[in-house]
C-alpha cells in the first residue's frame, strides 16, 4: 500500500513512522522546507525513543515530496496532519482531491474539527474519513475512525 501524510510536524512524522514500520511506502509532504529537511531525524530520535534497533529499513520506507501532488499521485489512502485550523484543511483537501487517485481514501487527522465540516466541498466524499490519531501516534498504538455519512445525493 502507498500512503502519502501531508504534514510532517508531530503528528505528521508518527503517522509517517507508523506506517513505514507496518511495512508501507510512505511519501510526507510538508509546505515548509525545514519540516521536510528534519524529518529523517526526527523519525530516527522516535523509533531510539522506542528502543526500535532497525532504523534504516524504516527510513528507506519514507520519502519526502516538496508539494502535495508529487506526495498523493499514486497514493492509496492520504493522512492530513495540519494544524487545526478549517480553511487551511480545506484547502489542502481541494488540492488533493484535485490529483490523487479516484480511489484513494482522503483522511483528516482532526481532534476538534467535524470531518463532514472538513469535506464538505469535495466532489468525491464518499472516501472521506477522519481519522484521529492520539499523541504521539507512533508510541500509542489508538486511532479512532470516524466515517463519514452523506445522503446518496450529496456522495458523488
Amino acid at each position: 500500500m502507498k500512503v502519502a501524510v501531508i504534514g510532517a510536524g508531530l503528528m505528521g512524522h508518527g503517522i509517517a513512522l507508523t506506517m513505514a514500520r507496518a511495512g508501507h511506502d510512505v511519501m510526507v509532504q510538508d509546505p515548509v522546507a525545514a519540516a521536510r529537511d528534519a524529518l529523517p531525524d526526527r523519525v530516527r530520535t522516535s523509533l531510539g525513543a522506542m528502543g526500535v534497533a532497525e532504523v534504516d529499513p524504516v527510513l528507506a520506507r519514507i520519502r519526502v515530496s516538496p508539494d502535495i501532488p508529487g506526495a498523493v499521485t499514486g497514493a492509496d489512502i492520504v493522512f492530513e496532519a495540519a494544524p487545526e485550523k478549517l480553511p487551511l484543511k480545506k484547502a489542502i483537501f481541494s488540492e488533493i482531491e484535485a490529483v490523487a487517485p479516484r480511489e484513494a481514501i482522503l483522511a483528516s487527522n482532526t481532534s476538534v474539527i467535524q470531518i463532514t465540516t472538513i469535506m464538505d466541498h469535495l466532489a468525491h466524499r464518499d472516501r472521506a474519513l477522519g481519522t484521529h490519531w492520539w499523541n504521539p501516534p507512533h508510541m500509542i498504538p489508538l486511532v479512532e475512525v470516524v466515517r463519514t455519512e452523506w445522503t446518496s445525493d450529496a456522495a458523488m
